[in-house]
């Protein structure tokens, strides 16, 4: 019974053997751990434009991209991965990931970015008959700003409309920066604005009452100070 047994072995070991070589699949489906976008939530001017990275885990996948707007769509317009801001609006981007399985399922991961576009309109000076004053300092994570604006515009806004946008001054050595706003009477409240364009941000200060006064000294600058968020 033993010999029966061990000749019958042999026999099926010598026709595998015939086979070629023995090959062990791994039928574990490939997946996606996860997806995520260069940014969350971001602030845009009408007119500025913000280009999204990927980072797909693991890395080493090939996958297929699917890009979409959602809520005003009329706000934004995508472009391959650039974003340009349109008009005024809410609107969400969202992009899928897509492998497909060995077994031809499809595997799918997404993320998400908020995007908020607004626009500042000017005014003519003429028009106004008041003036407030706000002499100020400027710090955006811990990095103060007010030797070296850049890009980012510190604003005053009453109804969307900028009634004063700040510049930088000195006097005796000490930085400033002034904004000179204007007021149709006395009791307008303007809400002071920062927008950051290297972090798609815009920061609300607080308001201000234009009474025609002067806040802020030399010696006694008015303090505004803005953390972003963690995109």
């Amino acid at each position: 019974m033993k010999l029966t047994r061990d000749i019958l072995l042999l026999i099926l070991t010598a026709a595998f053997c015939s086979c070629g070589e023995l090959f062990i699949f791994d039928t574990d489906n490939p997946n996606i751990d996860g997806l995520s976008i260069s940014h969350h939530e971001i602030d845009l001017h009408v007119g500025d434009s913000i280009y999204f990275d990927t980072y797909l885990t693991p890395d080493t996948l090939p996958a297929s991209f699917y890009w979409f707007v959602q809520g005003d769509e009329e706000a934004v317009e995508l472009a391959g991965r650039r974003l340009y801001a349109i008009n005024p609006g809410r609107a969400v981007v969202t992009v899928e990931a897509r492998t497909t399985n060995i077994d031809n399922t499809t595997n799918t991961v997404s993320d998400s970015c908020i995007v908020n576009v607004f626009k500042w309109d000017g005014c003519s000076p003429d028009e106004f008959l008041y003036e407030t004053v706000v002499y100020s300092s400027l710090v955006v994570d811990g990095v103060s700003l007010t030797e070296s604006l850049g890009n980012t515009r510190l604003v005053a806004v009453v109804d969307g409309e900028i009634r004063a946008e700040a510049v930088m001054r000195s006097a005796y050595g000490i930085p400033y920066l002034e904004m000179r706003i204007k007021a149709l009477w006395p009791g307008e409240q303007a809400a002071i604005l920062c927008y950051h364009p290297s972090t798609y941000q815009l920061f609300e200060l607080g308001s201000i009452n234009l009474t025609g006064e002067t806040y802020g000294t030399l010696s006694n600058l008015v303090k505004y100070r803005c953390n972003s968020r963690n995109n």
